[in-house]
């Protein structure tokens, strides 16, 4: 149980950004070779509007009792912080967008948009996993940047994949969501970016 939750908490929604980030600079391409003050600016953008900027909303809804727990484990609990996170990952889209050479980057900050989109609608009846959302649209981008540029990322994107099974036994572990809801989020997260990334 304590291991299932360590994996949970690693591969947490939030996060995927960032591990996002990460792989594309690693990713065998030309942006391997981005000039680093625009590396971290990327980075700093990126974790202010998917990180830092949504979590400090969550005390705030506890406080008037807009959300019953800070881990969402209620689906009524995630409409506001999905709401307030389409709100967060747009200022970072706008933010990116007017980055020079950074149109890869906004192009994820915008497949994070309509994810959450997907998400916050779907929510509303029925409790999909977040989890296997990020990081179905982890797998997506590895293997889309693998189809796009034309670069070996097999053995990243199989280790995604591998990620990704352990990640849906520790939710199913948990009892946080059914098989249904753990499928159905992975292919939510892998189509959604999967769409945006492979149409130049």
């Amino acid at each position: 149980m304590n291991l299932s939750r360590i994996i949970s908490g690693l591969a947490h929604p939030m996060l995927m950004p960032l591990y996002a980030l990460y792989l594309i600079f690693h990713s065998d391409t030309f942006l391997d070779f981005t000039p680093f003050t625009l590396v971290k600016a990327i980075y700093l953008i990126v974790f202010i509007t998917t990180v830092l900027l949504p979590i400090s909303c969550l005390p705030l809804l506890k406080s008037y009792s807009l959300i019953s727990s800070f881990d969402l484990s209620e689906r009524r609990d995630r409409m506001i912080p999905l709401a307030l996170a389409v709100l967060s990952y747009s200022l970072g889209f706008y933010l990116l967008s007017k980055l020079p050479g950074s149109n890869i980057f906004a192009r994820l900050q915008l497949a994070g948009i309509f994810s959450l989109l997907l998400l916050l609608i779907t929510s509303y009846w029925w409790k999909i996993s977040l989890h296997m959302a990020g990081i179905g649209g982890l797998c997506a981008l590895i293997f889309t940047f693998s189809v796009r540029f034309s670069t070996s990322l097999r053995t990243m994107f199989m280790m995604s994949l591998l990620a990704a099974g352990f990640l849906a036994y520790s939710r199913l572990k948990l009892n946080r969501h059914t098989s249904a809801q753990i499928y159905v989020g992975f292919m939510f997260g892998f189509i959604v970016v999967f769409l945006t990334f492979i149409y130049k």
